[in-house]
C-alpha cells in the first residue's frame, strides 16, 4: 500500500505529515511518519484498516481501506489531499499615547498575492473584530480611522489563534526635526510573540524658510510637489472595461512617472487602485490591485527595479465622490500612487 500526502497539487509532496493506522481486525493503532510526501507499507496478512492522515495546518483527510492478500499481491493506493486548515485572527487598534482601543478603525487582510482581500469592520463596542483566513504564512494588514495615520505591513501568522494589535499615532504636523512616531503591528500567537516596527529613515532637515517649516517633497513638473504619504491621482491611465489590461493611450502619463523614479533612484512608490461600488466587493478589490499591478509589469518593463513598487487594491473603500451617477461613478474608478519614501 502506498500513501502520498499532498495539497493541492500532486507532484508537490508535504514534506512532513502523519498517518494513523487502526486496525478493525486487532483494534491496534499505529503512528507513523511520513517524510517527503509518500509511505509505503507491505501487509503479509489481509487486514481493514481505517487510515487517517495529518500535517500541521491541513485538515485531516480519512480512507477505510480492506487488504486482501494473494499470491501475485495486490497494490493499494490513497492520495491524500489536505486543505489547508483556517486559522483564527482578532484584529484591534490602540492609540500610541494612551494604549486605549480605537473604535472608528477598518482593517482590510490581503493574503498571498492578494488572493484573499477582507474588508473588517470592529465591534463598535469593543473595538475588536475576529475573522478566519484560509492558513498560516505571510498576510498584508491595513488600518485607518479617522485622525491617525494609515498602517500598512505584512504580518506573519504562524498559529491556528493570532492576535493582532495594530498601534496607530495622531496625525499632526510634523516636526522635521524631530523623529516621527512610528505605526507598529504586534502580532502574538500561542508559539511566539514579536513587535513588527517600520525602520525609522533618516530625518531630513528641510532649510528654514520666513514661513512655516514643511516636510521636503519631490517636485515634478507633471504631478506637481508630491509628498511622502500624499495621494496622487494618475489622470490619464485607462484599462479595458472590467479589466486589468492598460490602454496604449496610458504610456504618456505612466512614462512621466518612469522619468521621475530614474530621477530619484530611491524612490519607493504604492501605487493604490479604486474601483466604484458597483457588483461584487471582492471582485472589486482584486480587479483594482490587479491595475495597479499591470501599471507596475509596465514601469519595470522600462527600467524600474520591482523591489521600489508595491500594489495595494483598495476597491470601493476610498471614494472620493457620491456612488449616486455615472460621472461620479467614474471619477472614484482611479489608480494613485503615494511615495513611501525618497
Amino acid at each position: 500500500m502506498t500513501i502520498k500526502v499532498f495539497s493541492v497539487d500532486i507532484s508537490k509532496p508535504l514534506a512532513s505529515a502523519v498517518a494513523v493506522m487502526t486496525s478493525r481486525i486487532t483494534n491496534r493503532t499505529e503512528r507513523i511518519a511520513i517524510t517527503n510526501g509518500q509511505l509505503t507499507r507491505v501487509f503479509e496478512r489481509p487486514d481493514n484498516l481505517s487510515i487517517e492522515v495529518n500535517a500541521d495546518g491541513y485538515k485531516s483527510a480519512q480512507r477505510t481501506m480492506t487488504i486482501a492478500v494473494s499470491p501475485t499481491g495486490n497494490r493499494y493506493e490513497f492520495d491524500a489531499q489536505l486543505d489547508p486548515a483556517p486559522i483564527s485572527l482578532t484584529v484591534w487598534a490602540v492609540d500610541s499615547r494612551t494604549n486605549k482601543p480605537i473604535h472608528d478603525a477598518h482593517f482590510t487582510v490581503s493574503g498571498k498575492a492578494g488572493n484573499t482581500t477582507l474588508l473588517l469592520t470592529p465591534d463598535s463596542t469593543t473595538g475588536v473584530v475576529k475573522t478566519e483566513l484560509p492558513g498560516k504564512g505571510m498576510y498584508q494588514l491595513t488600518s485607518s480611522a479617522s485622525g491617525y495615520g494609515d498602517f500598512t505591513k505584512s504580518i506573519k501568522l504562524d498559529s491556528m489563534q493570532s492576535e493582532a494589535r495594530v498601534i496607530l499615532t495622531r496625525k499632526k504636523t510634523p516636526d522635521v526635526t524631530k523623529a516621527q512616531a512610528l505605526p507598529e503591528a504586534v502580532v502574538k500567537s500561542a508559539k511566539s510573540t514579536f513587535v513588527e516596527t517600520p525602520v525609522a529613515k533618516p530625518i531630513i532637515k528641510a532649510p528654514t524658510l520666513s514661513g512655516s517649516i514643511q516636510m521636503p517633497a519631490v517636485t515634478n513638473k507633471p504631478f506637481g510637489s508630491v509628498e511622502n504619504g500624499k495621494p496622487v491621482q494618475l489622470k490619464n491611465v485607462y484599462f479595458d472595461q472590467s479589466l486589468p489590461i492598460l490602454r496604449s493611450e496610458s504610456f504618456p502619463e505612466l512614462d512621466q512617472l518612469v522619468s521621475m523614479l530614474a530621477e530619484n533612484p530611491a524612490m519607493q512608490i504604492e501605487l493604490r487602485g479604486h474601483t466604484d461600488n458597483q457588483g461584487d466587493f471582492d471582485l472589486n478589490v482584486k480587479l483594482s490591485r490587479d491595475r495597479c499591478q499591470a501599471v507596475i509589469d509596465y514601469l519595470v518593463t522600462k527600467g524600474i527595479a520591482k523591489n521600489r513598487l508595491s500594489a495595494l487594491g483598495r476597491g470601493p473603500i476610498d471614494p472620493i465622490a457620491p456612488n449616486n451617477n455615472e460621472e461620479n461613478r467614474r471619477k472614484n474608478r482611479r489608480v494613485e500612487f503615494i511615495i513611501l519614501y525618497y
